[in-house]
């Protein structure tokens, strides 16, 4: 009985699946995660936008008023401005992998 050996190379598999160039293959592979990131970080956006039924930029206004210590807002705007930082970070890496520099 024979046994048919294929070996196989990344680049074959690559081109099998429609990626003749791996450096292709990569970016849209780094394209998937970050628009896996986008739609999480937008998803928690939204979460803290129906909570407090305002905008990061009022909230933000809260944080930074004088006399005003409120623990729980205080928290939540710095969770909602880290992930509206992470959300443009995000879109900006996918507008670079979209230019293909």
């Amino acid at each position: 009985m024979a046994i048919a050996a294929q070996f196989y190379t990344v680049k074959g598999i690559l081109a099998s699946l429609g990626y003749p160039d791996s450096l292709v293959a990569a970016r849209q592979h780094a394209r998937m995660i970050l628009l896996g990131r986008l739609a999480r970080y937008e998803a928690t956006i939204h979460q803290l936008e129906a909570k407090w039924g305002f905008s990061l930029e009022k909230l933000r206004m809260r944080y930074t008023a004088r006399g005003d210590e409120d623990f729980a807002a205080d928290d939540d705007y710095l969770q909602w401005q880290w992930y509206a930082d992470a959300a443009e970070t995000v879109k900006t890496q996918l507008a670079t992998l979209s230019a293909g520099s």
